[in-house]
């Protein structure tokens, strides 16, 4: 009686799988032509407001109303942004700034949706937004209020869209949220949305590095990231503080990356001195510095370099090996290491040249 029971209630199950199978493709069948028709209406009514701005400056209220009404609904959305996309920017760039007053009262409307849904709508912001600022300025406050209480996709858009708009103001407010509600968010996710950053660069950093003594160190990493990628004037402040054993180890290391990029004379004395002592407290700095000096060149900094081969950590030797490969240094002045007892120097050489076919 058992066994028929248990059989019973797998067939059922399997007979409930299949019809579920069967009704999920029937669904997303349907949804997938319906998203097409859609998307099909949406490039027609673009087709046409294109052509009415340019026989009247503007676009007409009848669809600013249209576009009201349904781009609340996301799926709505999803099809007018993939209309959008079957247009060559140029070609809908005015259409573009004819719509910022509709995308102020969606933020608003979307701003009482699912995390999901909010981030779909800072995305689609971050993406055709134009350069009209002054006009998107009211949507910044209600997009640095999806930060709140969402997710880590949700605070990723939000960031895309606020440097889209490119508001210094809006973004020293969204990573202040950050710092003091401790959201982590990577540095280099950080750093990339801030390179796109559509307004003034360099008026950016300085805002930004102001908070050197009150933002966490993963921000401020992401600040020296920022900073570094966009080769901004900071050799002296850097300095400073990497020569200053507070400042805390993660910021020291992007600023040790800063003067890779940024090659500047004073601080090789720095650099040595990472690989000149053993430094097991903070070994990181010495693998850091071990990279970085492949922008110094110079006889010390050759033997330096030798001398890390010798180094118990993997990664200071590889460094230093690279560092020796990217300097083109002669192979004569290697063959101390490579006839040398030191199996673990002589390997990691030898495998750096020969990866990189020069040996």
């Amino acid at each position: 009686m058992m066994v028929n029971i248990l059989l019973f209630c797998y067939i059922f199950v399997c007979i409930s799988l299949i019809v579920f199978n069967v009704f999920y493709v029937l669904e997303t069948q349907f949804l997938r032509k319906k998203m097409k028709k859609e998307t099909q209406k949406w490039q027609k009514d673009i087709e046409k407001q294109v052509q009415y701005l340019k026989d009247y400056q503007r676009i007409s209220r009848k669809h600013q109303k249209h576009l009201r009404k349904k781009l609340k609904f996301v799926l709505q959305l999803l099809a007018y942004t993939n209309a959008l996309d079957t247009f060559e920017r140029e070609t809908i760039i005015d259409y573009l700034k004819q719509t910022h007053m509709i995308w102020r009262e969606l933020a608003v409307d979307y701003l009482k949706k699912n995390n999901m849904k909010k981030a779909y709508f800072a995305y689609v912001v971050s993406k055709y937004a134009v350069d009209c600022q002054n006009e998107y300025r009211p949507i910044l406050h209600t997009l640095i209020l999806y930060l709140k209480d969402s997710t880590i996709y949700c605070h990723e858009n939000v960031l895309k869209a606020l440097c889209k708009l490119g508001n210094i103001q809006s973004i020293e407010n969204a990573l202040s949220i950050f710092n003091s509600e401790q959201w982590f968010h990577h540095r280099k996710l950080i750093a990339d949305n801030l390179i796109h950053f559509q307004g003034d660069k360099n008026e950016l950093m300085k805002v930004l590095w102001n908070h050197i003594n009150d933002w966490n160190d993963n921000m401020m990493s992401a600040i020296v990231e920022f900073i570094s990628r966009c080769h901004g004037a900071y050799e002296v402040e850097f300095l400073q503080y990497l020569q200053t054993s507070t400042t805390p180890l993660e910021v020291r290391l992007a600023i040790i990356r800063y003067f890779h990029t940024c090659t500047y004379e004073p601080v090789r004395n720095v650099l040595y001195s990472f690989l000149d002592k053993d430094m097991k407290e903070d070994e990181k700095l010495t693998i850091v510095a071990a990279f970085a000096l492949d922008r110094y060149p110079g006889e010390k900094t050759v033997i330096l370099l030798k001398n890390a081969l010798h180094h118990h950590n993997w990664y200071v030797r590889y460094n230093a090996a690279s560092s020796l490969k990217n300097l083109n240094v002669p192979y004569e002045e290697l063959e101390d290491i490579l006839n040398g007892q030191d199996n673990y120097a002589r390997d990691i050489l030898t495998y750096i040249y020969s990866r990189q076919e020069d040996i």
